[in-house]
């Protein structure tokens, strides 16, 4: 294609809008209707939900948010779950758009595989404010000089995609950053201006996700060429490097992807490095005039929605919606995960999950940068540890299992700490782990505080939450997950520590070299499932009051005392299997001394029999698999095991049905034939068909 057609009429420099002052714009990348972190345009792990992302960009009162469709172009959007409370009707970029905009109390921009005028009359339609062109302007120019003209220039971003070639020069690349164009950057960036556009998007490809700064030469040479404004993007690893964008590059506004998923607050303290560095931005501000950081809930579309599968487990009618069924299952060819994963994973052209990749990245970190991540939390402790006088320096999150043991093990013999121990107590204690729990205190010399929700509340959130999501450890998932962050915050201790991120571990959410810290909106979405404490008030005559331990800190008092989740696995190498003797020999940790019904091993979730007993078992009703995946991936991954070992195990455990349930269905009153109906209503048909009145899965080979 020539770079300038003879047909094409430039619009007049004055059709075209000055760039508002210096801003900070998060972006999120949209795939399948999930946000997902990118690197280098090609490693995509999955992050969850736009639609609570969004709405915690509004509590933070960004000053505008990108949202970038990066889908391969068959419109297959799926949240995936039937048990998560925010959802949308619909399978394409619009049908998310238009839930996105519900929740957006900020300017807006949205781009992904707009062809045509009518593709942005339905995206402005659906609540975005500007629209992002990237590929179809190198395949159609006249495109965004009919659209600059129909919505005016300052709707109209060119989105631009550079990479450097082998001369120091940047090319410009299209088609999701996979074709070569054999432009100038700055060459294009000059046309797309003469074209119409209003903004440019610019990001770097060999920037992306890699956290080493933005390409400040890449941006000084675009914005040098162009009068318009230039959004900069791609690179960034901490907070010094936002500025920069903007001071040293001469772009209008820094764009940050990645890094606001991985810290609490995070646009809260750029925004706090930007200003110290003298530009003249927006003042930031903790929570939002418009909105409550909890959810609003439409209880009328909530109680129809419950009544609907009241109604469909009575009349034992499970049909369901057959749109969505169209993304087939399939198993990770390392390891014996399924797509339809609980926790959010993405498969390479091998086959291979996000899990596994990141698995492989962990082992090959060196014993040097083992020990740069110790120097690293060494610092980090030192920064935060109290200095209120508290005699303790640190929060600990623990159950009382074999990951709590290791924690304080290394926090109080590596570290030399006083941790402070916090137990949430679900009232579902196996007897072997009740007792590792109150071996702690005396094992490892330290204050222990357990919260004990009354048993009366315990069991309605059980029964509740069973009808609701499928899953009655709602209580335990939010519970350890809150209250360790309470009692930090109530004591004003800065830094509180987790064990391993589970979804990193698991599913490989996130990158090594991220180091994701605990934050509100991961509470919400993964550990919540989207259904916040203020859900179940006066549901089953439950109070705001009874409902207190499930409070999180508020986002001032979190800000103002600088409150951190630490998960300490990211700082050090964690391998359980490995932890699982020291803790037995120095520390009297002991196993379970007879087998579980669904899983092999006899180490784990021994603080709650029902992790691995019922509330795995509605897992593997809902998604076809449960603990035995789970911990056959784990040790695949640990390369003490083989996938063909690991399919044998995951056959014979994942099926069975626990014998813990006679404990749980006495606990709240319900019937074996009322909870398997009702369980019935959230099997995915991706996985389950009912043939003959039996349930069939689809079963890994």
């Amino acid at each position: 294609m020539k770079l300038y057609e003879d047909k094409i009429i430039f619009p007049k420099k004055d059709q075209i809008n000055p760039g508002p002052k210096p801003r900070l714009i998060p972006v999120l990348l949209l795939k399948d209707g999930l946000i997902v972190r990118s690197q280098l345009f090609k490693v995509h792990q999955v992050i969850g939900n736009p639609i609570s992302t969004t709405l915690r960009y509004s509590n933070w009162n960004v000053d505008e948010l990108i949202i970038l469709d990066i889908s391969s172009g068959i419109e297959k959007h799926d949240l995936r779950r039937d048990d998560l409370q925010q959802s949308y009707d619909g399978f394409k970029s619009v049908d998310v758009l238009r839930e996105i905009s519900k929740v957006s109390f900020m300017p807006l921009t949205f781009g992904g595989r707009l062809k045509n005028i009518k593709d942005i009359e339905n995206c402005l339609e659906a609540g975005a404010d500007k629209v992002t062109l990237n590929t179809a302007i190198f395949e159609d120019p006249q495109f965004l000089i009919n659209a600059s003209r129909r919505f005016g220039s300052q709707c109209i971003v060119a989105s631009i995609d550079a990479k450097k070639n082998e001369r120091g020069l940047w090319d410009v690349y299209v088609s999701g950053g996979k074709k070569n164009i054999n432009k100038d950057v700055g060459e294009w960036a000059k046309f797309v201006e003469e074209c119409g556009a209003g903004e440019i998007f610019l990001n770097s490809i060999d920037r992306d996700g890699s956290a080493i700064g933005y390409d400040i030469d890449l941006i000084k040479y675009v914005t040098k060429c162009v009068e318009i404004p230039v959004v900069a993007c791609g690179g960034v690893g901490s907070y010094n490097d936002i500025p920069k964008a903007i001071s040293e590059g001469g772009a209008s506004a820094s764009a940050v992807a990645n890094l606001f998923h991985f810290y609490e607050l995070s646009y809260q303290h750029a925004k706090k490095v930007c200003l110290k560095n003298n530009l003249n931005m927006r003042e930031g501000a903790i929570g939002s005039k418009y909105l409550s950081r909890e959810p609003v809930y439409d209880f009328k579309k909530e109680k129809d929605k419950l009544n609907q599968r009241i109604a469909k487990a009575k009349s034992k009618n499970f049909k369901r919606n057959e749109k969505k069924s169209f993304n087939k299952i399939k198993w990770c060819t390392q390891c014996t995960y399924p797509s339809i994963s609980a926790a959010p994973m993405e498969f390479n052209s091998e086959g291979i999950c996000t899990g596994c990749q990141m698995a492989e990245v962990k082992a090959s970190i060196t014993k040097s940068e083992w020990k740069r991540r110790k120097e690293l939390l060494q610092k980090l402790v030192e920064r935060y540890k109290s200095n209120n006088g508290s005699r303790h320096d640190v929060v600990v999150a623990v159950s009382g299992g074999k990951d709590s043991y290791f924690q304080v093990h290394y926090l109080k013999e590596e570290l030399g700490l006083n941790p402070l121990l916090v137990t949430y107590d679900g009232n579902n204690w196996t007897d072997v782990g009740w007792r590792n729990m109150c071996n702690m205190r005396s094992a490892f010399e330290v204050d222990h505080i357990i919260v004990r929700p009354s048993v009366s509340t315990l069991k309605k959130l059980n029964k509740l939450c069973f009808y609701i999501m499928g899953d009655m450890n709602w209580h335990a998932h939010v519970g350890i997950m809150t209250t360790p962050m309470r009692e930090a915050a109530h004591r004003s201790i800065p830094l509180v520590f987790y064990g391993e991120h589970g979804y990193l571990d698991l599913c490989g959410q996130f990158s090594m070299n991220d180091f994701p810290e605990v934050s509100y909106r991961d509470r919400l979405e993964h550990f919540a499932r989207g259904y916040e404490w203020n859900y179940f008030v006066n549901k089953y005559g439950l109070s705001s009051s009874e409902l207190d331990i499930w409070k999180y800190p508020s986002d001032k008092k979190i800000f103002d005392l600088d409150l951190r989740g630490i998960f300490l696995g990211n700082y050090v190498y964690w391998e359980a299997n490995e932890h699982i003797d020291l803790v037995r020999d120095r520390y009297g940790f002991e196993i379970s001394k007879k087998n579980f019904d669904r899983t092999y091993r006899t180490m784990s979730n021994l603080d709650d029999m029902h992790e691995n007993g019922v509330h795995d078992y509605l897992k593997y009703i809902k998604f076809g698999y449960g603990r035995a995946t789970d911990h056959t991936c784990k040790d695949i991954r640990a390369k003490i095991m083989t996938r063909e070992e690991g399919i044998k195990l995951v056959n014979k455990y994942d099926p069975i049905k626990p014998s813990d349930l006679k404990r749980w269905l006495e606990y709240v009153e319900m019937s074996e034939e009322e909870f398997d109906d009702f369980a019935d209503t959230f099997r995915d048909p991706r996985v389950w068909q009912l043939k003959n009145n039996k349930w069939i899965r689809e079963e890994i080979n």
